[in-house]
């Protein structure tokens, strides 16, 4: 293992294919997305949530190929904003960096506060006031930084012992509801039969059902300047944990659709902590050890996040943009960690979840904050898609497949997820808000970008061009 650590390097070679899977694992949070983003699924997608899960893993396949190809040519903690700094120009990748502040902000808090201050509530209403679930998000925002603080290898160990017995229960729970459901088992699931929107009810549905693996390639490639041959490992960890997921998901969410009956999953999106209640049923050891890791995997996705979120953002002050002070871009001298970047994610984070814990409540605050956020998230993979074969060109390895096709279908199906959730209506009232607030983030990041522009030319002409990418430029 090689390491060399500065106050503004990030160590070079510390890890390897193996913690990259599980970092990702812990981004991608299979407990907790059982425990609570399901239900944003099963909202929209009712007794086809399988259906919308197994179509969301398909869908994300072509979406990560863009990652995994520029993973072959760039190598930088910038992940998706180098992507399109270095394929589309600064001007695009300045507008890239405004987008992922927003969506990086609103995933982290959303999810990663709110989603466990919103399973403890659930757990018990009484802990649904102010004074017990605030307590919870600052105590797990405050843990994910400390872990992220003291190194990439630190995070990592939780992540590989957390990950492993998180996925292990919930398969072991998922078969057992599968096996004790009976003739109550069908492939009707995977049909759109039982919506009563048909498409485009389904389309609502995958905002969430997308959203749901979206994390998993910025988890991994924001951590490539840290890799050891991070062209092999980036890409293969990008692979295996989607197969791994993917399963994992399919499972779960086919599990919880007949264990509860897939013409009442009107009741399962509305009912506090359904996939606690069916493994309650099938005894009280499985619903402890749900509710252990369903914590843990909440954790797991803070820590992921923290570790991922502080990484652009130091990649962001490194090359100068968004006005971050050039403090962000230090890196801790003992534990290589950038820890002032870490600093301001944990701050930053937090006062957003706050504010709409406060408003909305944490439950409905935190996927209210999860809708927004889709919206830049798929532009972030959009603009990424349209820099691929710009990329390859400029490398002399254009495939037409794999570099024109795939991102043309990335691009058409999250254009698609986006179109139908306005069309033929938007989503009822407060899901409606949180669409137009993610989409007016849009317009904002190209008007700041341009702002840059106008006052600092020279470093939004530059951005992105920092000697970290694999191919050594």
């Amino acid at each position: 293992m090689t390491q060399s650590i500065s106050n503004d390097s990030l160590p070079r070679g510390v890890i390897g294919q193996f913690r990259l899977v599980w970092q990702a694992m812990g981004a991608l949070s299979i407990a907790a997305d059982a425990a609570y983003l399901l239900t944003g699924v099963a909202l929209f997608a009712l007794g086809a949530t399988p259906l919308s899960i197994l179509l969301g893993v398909i869908f994300y396949l072509f979406i990560m190929n863009t990652g995994y190809q520029f993973s072959k040519f760039v190598s930088s903690a910038g992940s998706y904003y180098k992507f399109a700094a270095l394929s589309l120009g600064g001007t695009v990748g300045t507008f890239q960096a405004w987008n992922m502040i927003f969506y990086t902000t609103l995933g982290y808090g959303s999810f990663g506060f709110l989603g466990l201050a919103s399973f403890i509530t659930l757990i018990d209403p009484k802990y649904s006031l102010p004074e017990f679930w605030i307590p919870v998000a600052v105590a797990a925002a405050l843990v994910s930084f400390l872990l992220t603080y003291f190194g990439i290898r630190a995070s990592t160990d939780y992540q590989i012992l957390g990950g492993l017995i998180e996925v292990g229960v919930i398969i072991a729970g998922s078969i057992a509801i599968i096996v004790s459901a009976g003739h109550s088992n069908t492939l009707e699931v995977f049909t759109t039969s039982l919506l009563p929107g048909g498409v485009s009810q389904l389309f609502y549905s995958m905002i969430y059902s997308v959203v749901l693996f979206f994390g998993t390639t910025l988890s991994v490639t924001s951590l490539a300047e840290e890799t050891r041959e991070p062209e092999k490992s980036v890409t293969r960890a990008l692979i295996t944990t989607t197969v791994i997921a993917g399963f994992t998901l399919v499972l779960v969410s086919y599990a919880f659709t007949v264990g509860w009956g897939p013409r009442d999953m009107s009741s399962f999106a509305t009912s506090p902590d359904p996939g606690l209640i069916l493994f309650r049923e099938h005894g009280v050891l499985l619903y402890a050890l749900l509710i252990a890791v369903t914590v843990n995997s909440f954790m797991g996705y803070n820590i992921a996040v923290s570790n991922s979120n502080s990484r652009v953002y130091y990649t962001f002050a490194r090359d100068g943009i968004l006005f971050l002070p050039r403090s962000l871009a230090r890196v801790h001298s003992r534990y290589g960690s950038p820890h002032v970047s870490a600093t301001f994610v944990l701050v930053a984070s937090l006062v957003v979840a706050l504010a709409f814990g406060l408003a909305f409540g944490p439950a409905e605050g935190g996927l209210l904050m999860l809708y927004a956020n889709g919206y830049c998230a798929y532009l972030e993979h959009i603009v990424a898609s349209i820099g691929l074969p710009v990329m390859a060109r400029k490398r002399g390895q254009f495939r037409v497949v794999q570099h024109l096709l795939f991102p043309a279908v990335a691009v058409g199906v999250l254009g698609a997820v986006i179109f139908f959730s306005f069309y033929p209506s938007p989503p009822a009232y407060p899901f409606d808000l949180a669409a137009y607030i993610g989409v007016a983030w849009i317009p904002f990041s190209a008007i700041m970008a341009t702002v840059e522009y106008r006052l600092h030319p020279e470093r939004v002409l530059a951005a992105g061009r920092a000697p970290s990418e694999a191919g050594g430029e």
